[in-house]
């Protein structure tokens, strides 16, 4: 007998346009309202009553980047439950973070254990493809809606970069990641080029995965060669990084996933071929600032959430089946998998839409179709466990999830995740210093590039003195930086303001 307030996912559905002219594609309105009525009618049930709509915190809120010029959504949960004719009592609009739909899985989960909810809807979307297309086509479109009222939040957002990294470029991905990339090729001990081949093997796979998913953005199989060599619609962004190796958020995709209570199920009469259980779960992060983490090739976050999610299931990674790794950019994948105890090769496959370079990267709302896709997953083998690794910020908030068409036993409960975050916030950093001056050595570094031109390095280094850590820039040079050893290499620091200045012998 499973017990009633056991958690269930029941429906879930996506939707991606991948050719619609801007005055015919959906705005993001549309495109959530399409997904959240088709995940109610994937659930099979009737009447179901939701009482809670969560949706995905769009980009156009998120980075003044990407302020939509079409206008804003006051309440988007709202403005959803309106468009679908429900009147939830709970609105809530997720923080930043790809991260998000993960982590509302797993709060949905407690709240419906604990009674405070029955039947809820999780739903996200992008049209930033038909964004950018409208803008420059100088269309006019009418992308807002206030329905009255302010959504529920789960509280202030915490900034994940300071102003000195800012300074330094350390805070678009595109920049980020790069520096990461330098940090584990050097723990693996791969050669630049070596490593850029390493990258090209993982991530060909990944697109043999997109060409054969109906809901990819760009379904193309590539090779290892073609997706590591800079070529004219290849260029480098940040080495060693080409655009085919960059997330690719100009897409317009939504997804949605419905849960219940099992009894508001059984009520409901949603067939058992479509219930899915989330077996474990968990949520981490790693030290905020980049500048303050412990290693720059590893994440004890991820490390120490996924050993508490397959825990929670009562499970190894031995046991599981299919598994979907957030895929941002290829090192996210690579320390994703090292952290888990996963080889890059795994017979079982890293992704299940292809990766956000490939199936595409809806801004924060990417891992809402990893879950979908492991729903369908695990209602077709429904022995299996799957994971869902999701990730938002620079590798900083990591979420989990194990599920299976088992249900699972007894009463759904978690683990206060604040227990073993304690251990992650106890690991010391390097200590780090604004003001380096002397000698010095690279412990990470990234060439960013300006329209496949190299226009200045980003060095994460340590002082010789005294080890700590800091941020430098190089100008002068760059072309010798790329496909050459530069982790350990020494160099001369000199402190500026606000930019630190790196310079080779």
């Amino acid at each position: 007998m499973i017990d009633p307030r056991t958690p269930v996912l029941v429906g879930v559905a996506q939707f991606t346009d991948r050719d619609s002219a801007p005055a015919d594609a959906g705005s993001p309105l549309d495109l959530l309202a399409r997904v959240g009525a088709a995940a109610l009618a994937d659930a099979g049930g009737s009447g179901i009553a939701l009482d809670t709509i969560a949706v995905v915190r769009l980009f156009a809120d998120s980075s003044p980047a990407f302020a939509s010029p079409f206008g804003r959504y006051a309440n988007s949960p709202k403005s959803l439950a309106n468009r679908l004719g429900v009147s939830p009592g709970t609105c809530l609009y997720g923080p930043v973070g790809g991260n998000t739909p993960q982590m509302l899985v797993n709060l949905m989960a407690t709240r419906i254990a604990n009674g405070e909810a029955d039947a809820v809807l999780l739903a996200g979307v992008e049209a930033l493809r038909t964004q950018a297309h409208a803008a420059k086509a100088k269309i006019t479109l009418d992308w807002s809606d206030d329905p009255g009222g302010a959504p529920d939040t789960l509280g202030k957002e915490v900034h994940l970069v300071s102003r000195h990294e800012m300074a330094h470029g350390v805070a678009m991905p595109v920049n980020v990641y790069p520096l990461f990339e330098s940090a584990v090729a050097a723990r693996y001990g791969d050669t630049p080029v070596g490593h850029r081949e390493r990258i090209g093997a993982l991530m060909a796979g990944f697109t043999r995965v997109a060409a054969a998913n109906p809901h990819a953005a760009l379904p193309v199989e590539r090779t290892a060669a073609e997706l590591i060599t800079p070529t004219e619609t290849n260029r480098y962004i940040a080495y060693p990084y080409t655009k085919y190796l960059n997330s690719n958020m100009f897409v317009d995709q939504a997804a949605a996933v419905v849960m219940m209570s099992t009894a508001a199920a059984d009520a409901a009469g949603v067939p058992e071929a479509k219930r899915v259980y989330l077996h474990g779960c968990a949520d981490t992060h790693e030290h905020i600032l980049v500048s303050d983490r412990v290693d720059l090739s590893t994440s004890p976050s991820i490390r120490i959430g996924a050993a508490h999610a397959l825990a929670h299931a009562g499970i190894g990674v031995a046991d599981l089946g299919p598994i979907e790794l957030y895929s941002c950019f290829p090192v996210a994948v690579e320390i994703a998998a090292d952290m888990i105890g996963l080889a890059h090769d795994d017979a079982r496959g890293l992704t299940l839409t292809g990766g956000l370079p490939y199936f595409g990267g809806p801004g924060n709302n990417y891992s809402m179709h990893g879950i979908a896709e492991m729903v369908a997953r695990c209602r077709s083998d429904r022995d299996a466990y799957g994971l869902v690794f999701a990730n938002g910020g620079y590798l900083t908030k990591s979420s989990f999830g194990v599920y299976s068409a088992r249900p699972t036993e007894g009463a759904w409960t978690r683990t206060d995740p604040a227990t073993y975050q304690a251990e992650i916030d106890a690991e010391p950093g390097p200590g780090f210093t604004e003001t380096p001056d002397g000698a010095a050595t690279v412990e990470a570094f990234t060439v960013v590039h300006d329209k496949g031109v190299p226009a200045f390095a980003i060095i994460v280094g340590r002082q010789a003195s005294d080890n700590r850590r800091f941020l430098a820039q190089a100008h002068e040079g760059l072309a010798a930086l790329i496909d050459t050893q530069v982790v350990g290499r020494r160099f001369t620091v000199t402190t500026g303001d606000p930019v630190n200045r790196a310079v080779f012998a």
